[in-house]
């Protein structure tokens, strides 16, 4: 059914609210595109029809010709625009409307109530820049409702100096949700952060230089042995000497033998410990302390911003 101006609301122009002021070449014009817009209606042509609708509205705001722009607006799914206008096509009851129009309407308002919410949202501090969905609201500090679809939401609270703060809102069907939206200072949340917990870059470090100790220590072994060889040479082989037909005493073998080893692994292991030592370097290098606001990610302008979850 197509809504239009019932023969009631002329019958008493003079003294219905809804028709104080409003002319009779205003009430024709709005007629006239009521019939275009009912026509394109039937066509399901919605966003003509709504178009239509709302400038017959600018003509003559009649309870019914403002229905007819919710039933345009709940083709489009448009449920927080169209329980807007059903509030201002109900503004006057059930007098401006045919009795199936009325029915019509508060049938409506029981389907929109449970596909919209409202959420309020305040704020006390003067400067901070608040956004629902990506639109601006009022500037703080301030009190202020809107009327939102059903499911989640986004708040964006900003201010020059502060740290900017995300807050996700679910709004419930007939429910209504309240934010309270303050901002910390960026020097509150401040603290230092390292890549690796200290004591594991010094861990590293001081075991580099342990490690290199204990190749000093074999290549100390090691000389002590070459000394205790060259010693035994001389005992051994002084006077005819050693030779192919006097070998050197296996005993002294072995104390070169031991001798050489005791040093390669000294010197493999300060290799080792060197290299350790300079990892561990490089990590206190790489894991000197920054200093960040909180866990967040900086956004242009200054500031940052923190991500607070959860329903509301």
């Amino acid at each position: 059914m197509i809504a239009v101006v019932c023969s009631r609301a002329y019958a008493d122009d003079a003294a219905a609210p809804w028709s104080q002021g409003v002319s009779a070449e205003h009430k024709a014009a709005a007629k006239q595109l009521l019939d275009k817009g009912n026509t394109a209606f039937l066509e399901r042509r919605y966003n003509d029809a709504l178009d239509l609708y709302k400038r017959a509205v600018a003509e003559w705001d009649h309870p019914a010709i403002r229905f007819n722009i919710v039933r345009c607006l709940i083709q489009l799914d448009r449920p927080v625009d169209a329980t807007e206008n059903l509030e201002l096509a109900l503004k006057y009851g059930a007098t401006p409307l045919e009795d199936a129009v009325y029915a019509e309407a508060m049938a409506y308002r029981k389907l929109l109530a449970n596909q919209t919410g409202e959420l309020e949202v305040s704020c006390d501090q003067r400067g901070l820049i608040l956004t629902l969905d990506g639109q601006p609201l009022d500037a703080c500090p301030v009190t202020q409702q809107r009327r939102l679809a059903v499911g989640r939401h986004q708040i964006v609270g900003a201010k020059q100096g502060f740290l900017t703060k995300t807050m996700d809102v679910v709004v419930a069907g007939g429910g209504k949700e309240h934010v309270a939206m303050a901002l910390l200072p960026l020097e509150q949340t401040a603290h230092v952060v390292q890549r690796w917990p200290s004591w594991i870059p010094w861990l590293v470090f001081g075991g580099g230089l342990a490690v290199v100790g204990t190749g000093a220590l074999f290549e100390g072994l090691g000389a002590a042995r070459m000394n205790d060889y060259d010693r035994a040479l001389v005992r051994d082989c002084s006077g005819p000497g050693c030779g192919p037909s006097r070998p050197v005493p296996v005993a002294d073998q072995q104390l070169e033998t031991s001798a050489r080893t005791y040093s390669a692994i000294g010197t493999t292991v300060i290799i080792t410990g060197a290299v350790t030592a300079i990892v561990g370097g490089t990590m206190l290098y790489l894991n000197r302390g920054r200093t960040v606001y909180g866990d967040v990610t900086p956004v242009p302008g200054g500031g940052a911003a923190v991500t607070v979850r959860g329903a509301f």
